[in-house]
């Protein structure tokens, strides 16, 4: 499980159907203020932060000078966002930020970025019907479902029977060139739709598919997203 800390007022980059924040192989965490950047990297260990310059609270200097001089702390990738001007440059330099984006946010570049610092892989929207089993819900009785985007760890899916993180299923549907998916996986992360109260969404962490399988998706979405 990766740990992403993103700043409240950064969300709205991470919003569109590209994001990789409803993974279910990511955990988010957010913060209003670089003191609560700094506590909440204190407690999770994120593995990347992305903020903005500035932030209220202790200046972001301070706060990257304090994570790059602790032992505990420094094993962390970080994103600052700030305006396109000479002080703002010069400063986010001073924090020794693996990478620097000015307003307005190439939100596109922004995703892949963050992509290659959480070293995860890359999906594909890709909406498919899916049957589902979950053990002893619905008398072991495969319900439709649909898939909302895959890659080679895991899905997001969505449905309106509400199950529970944690429950373990049985899944199968075919990708776009015939091959047939199937295996186990565990729901990692719940989403009540606020657009469709009765709908809700699940990400899907695979625990059990078979290389050939994975290798398969794993083509789909390469060719996908190029």
């Amino acid at each position: 499980m990766k740990k992403v800390l993103l700043a409240n007022n950064l969300k709205g980059l991470f919003q569109d159907k590209s994001s990789f924040l409803d993974r279910a192989d990511i955990a988010v965490f957010t913060a209003d203020t670089s003191d609560e950047v700094l506590g909440i990297h204190r407690e999770k260990r994120v593995d990347l932060i992305v903020m903005r310059l500035d932030m209220p609270g202790i200046r972001c200097e301070e706060l990257f000078n304090t994570i790059r001089t602790s032992k505990e702390l420094r094993a962390v990738s970080t994103i600052i966002v700030c305006k396109s001007t000479l002080a703002d440059r010069e400063r986010c330099k001073q924090c020794n930020a693996n990478a620097i984006f000015t307003i307005p946010v190439d939100t596109a570049l922004l995703h892949v970025k963050a992509l290659q610092f959480l070293n995860v892989a890359p999906r594909k929207s890709y909406r498919a019907a899916l049957a589902v089993a979950i053990q002893g819900k619905f008398k072991d009785r495969p319900l439709p479902f649909w898939t909302e985007n895959i890659s080679s760890h895991g899905m997001l899916i969505r449905a309106e029977e509400p199950l529970a993180k944690g429950d373990g299923i049985f899944f199968s549907f075919f990708l776009t060139d015939g091959t047939h998916v199937s295996g186990y996986g565990e729901i990692a992360r719940v989403a009540q739709l606020k657009t469709a109260p009765d709908a809700f969404q699940y990400g899907i962490k695979f625990t059990d598919i078979a290389p050939s399988v994975q290798s398969a998706i794993e083509a789909a979405v390469k060719k996908g997203t190029h």
